[in-house]
């Protein structure tokens, strides 16, 4: 359930963060309409990184890494967070090609 207002501050990287709070990535997810093949695009402060959503638990969601900084990471698929960065749906400007 989404929390009343927006979470406001500095994460960990310096970069504001203004998206709602979410009780869960899994939730943020269903919430935002995200769903498994999904690229998502987020910066930390070191550039982008491109992420594939390829599983949405109850509470957790797993994912692969595509890309940071533009070189292409084809990593294994691990357990993810949203809450470093403000995620958006990928474009294909940003996504590496494989």
């Amino acid at each position: 359930m989404l929390q009343p207002e927006n979470a406001k501050g500095i994460n960990m990287t310096g970069i504001e963060r203004t998206r709602p709070l979410y009780n869960s990535d899994a939730e943020e997810c269903r919430q935002r309409g995200f769903k498994v093949g999904d690229r998502l695009a987020g910066n930390d402060g070191y550039g982008v990184t491109v992420i594939e959503l390829t599983a949405i638990g109850e509470r957790s969601i797993l994912a692969k890494t595509i890309s940071h900084n533009g070189e292409s990471r084809h990593g294994w698929e691990c357990i993810w967070t949203l809450s470093r960065r403000d995620w958006e749906e990928a474009t294909r400007k940003i996504v590496v090609p494989e």
